[in-house]
Parts: C-alpha cells; structure tokens; sequence
C-alpha cells in the first residue's frame, strides 16, 4: 500500500498547481464546443440524449424495474444518478490517455509541470457533470423528490471522485507513453466496467455469488453514493464511504508514483 504521504504529496502538488490547472480547465472546456452551433448548450444536450436512450432500452425494452430500497419509482432518475459519475470517469480517462501525446511540445519543456495535463481533464469532466447535476436537481424538483440536508455531502463525494480520476488518469497517461496499446484495452476496460456497475439495474439484480463485486468496485460505491443523498435522503454507509476514499486516496498515491517514476523518460519518447 502507497504511504499517506505519498497522497499527500500528491494533494500538495495540485494545490500549488492550481492557477495553471483551473487556466488549463477553462481553455478546455472553452475548446470542446467552438466552432459548433449549439456551443456550451451540447453540455446539457448530451447527457439528456444519454438519458432518453438508456431509458428506452433498459425501461422500456429491456423492463427493468426498480424495487422501494432504490428510494424512487422515477427509472430516469435512478439512472441519472449513475450516468453522470460515470460519463465524466469515462470520458477523462479516455482522453488522459492520449493527453501526454497531444501535447508533445509542452512534454520537453523541462519547466512545465506536465502532471496537470492529466488532471485538467478530470476537472473538465466534474465542472461538466456539475451542470448535468444542476439538470438532475432541477428534474427531482419537479417530481416532488426535493433535497434533504444530506445532499450537502456532494462536494465531498466530487472530491473523491475527482481524486480517483486523476490517479487514474496519470497511471494511464504516463503508460500510454511507452505502450501505445493502452487505449485499446482501456476501451474494452470502461465497457466491461460500465455493465457490471448497476447503473442501468439496481444493485438487488445481482447474483448472491457475486454480489462483492460491488463492494469492491469504487464506481460502484460512487453510484450509490449519489443515489444515496438524491433519491434516498441518506448518507451514504460509513463502511461504503471509508471504502471509496480507500480506493480514491491509493489511486492518487499509485498515479502519483508511476507518473513521476516515468517522467524522465517521456521527452525521449514523444
């Protein structure tokens, strides 16, 4: 196991980094929709259109349907809890990948902290599911759901998610440097990942046999912990919270060691 400095350390880094990472962000998302008609609107489009065709299959077609532990009858709702953590996961480490490649330049100026670059995107994709997060309040508003203290707890929830993307992000950053394969695998990776989360079916579908497999899947937890404070009005459980910021605070210390560990071989390979 990684030290609690090593965390800390890594913590550290991004503070003092924070005026170049927020620069960094916004150029992003800037970036994201210029030149296309619908410009910041594809940010809320996207995800609904998201919503719209997951319901249809899962709802409507594949008759999924939700048992009172959920917290709500709503499918939509249940499953906008899950898709929001997870599109900006996925989404940040499929473009953390190639993100050291892309800025090849900026990898052989000695001086400039190449570390940020993997964690711009994460701050991109959370800033970008806040806004599906304001739409997700916005519709348990409308439903009569309302929000109860609890929800205050989302802000902590983003930070270990934010933390769990961005060790993630640098382990695959800096390895795609040396194997370029990882992209590939990584495809495959986030599509078996996706379908055995309950995002699309409540946790209580899963086999007995196999039900640790939720235990010891951070998104998972994530996913729940969302629907915990939204749908339920309920902390989220202490056992599941110290779970996620187990695997939230090792993989920032293990992305923090191999990125610095392969650092100095980057420039000679990009």
């Amino acid at each position: 196991m990684f030290p609690g400095g090593v965390t800390l350390g890594a913590l550290a880094g991004l503070a003092r980094n924070r005026s170049l990472i927020w620069r960094f962000v916004r150029r992003d998302l800037a970036a994201r929709y210029r030149g296309s008609i619908g410009g910041g609107a594809w940010s809320v489009i996207q995800p609904l259109i998201l919503l719209a065709l997951f319901n249809f299959v899962f709802a409507e077609i594949l008759k999924v349907r939700l048992g009172p532990e959920v917290g709500t009858s709503s499918f939509p709702l249940f499953l906008f809890c899950g898709i929001l953590p997870w599109q900006a996961l996925a989404e940040s480490l499929s473009r953390s990948t190639t993100t050291l490649l892309e800025n090849a330049t900026l990898i052989k100026k000695n001086l400039f902290p190449v570390e940020v670059l993997p964690v711009t995107l994460a701050a991109s994709g959370v800033v970008a599911q806040m806004i599906g997060t304001l739409i997700l309040v916005a519709a348990l508003w409308v439903g009569g759901h309302g929000l109860s203290p609890v929800a205050l707890m989302l802000p902590v929830l983003l930070a270990l998610q934010f933390m769990l993307m961005v060790g993630l992000g640098w382990i695959l950053a800096s390895l795609n440097v040396f194997v370029r394969d990882i992209g590939q695998v990584l495809g495959a990776v986030l599509t078996l990942w996706v379908f055995l989360t309950p995002i699309f079916y409540p946790p209580s579908a899963y086999p007995p046999r196999f039900a640790f497999l939720v235990a010891i899947n951070p998104l998972a937890i994530l996913v729940e912990g969302y629907r915990d404070i939204f749908l339920r009005g309920a902390a989220p459980p202490a056992t599941a919270f110290l779970t996620l910021a187990l695997f939230a605070g090792s993989a920032l210390a293990a992305g923090h060691w191999i990125f610095g560990r392969l650092r100095p071989g980057f420039a000679d390979v990009v």
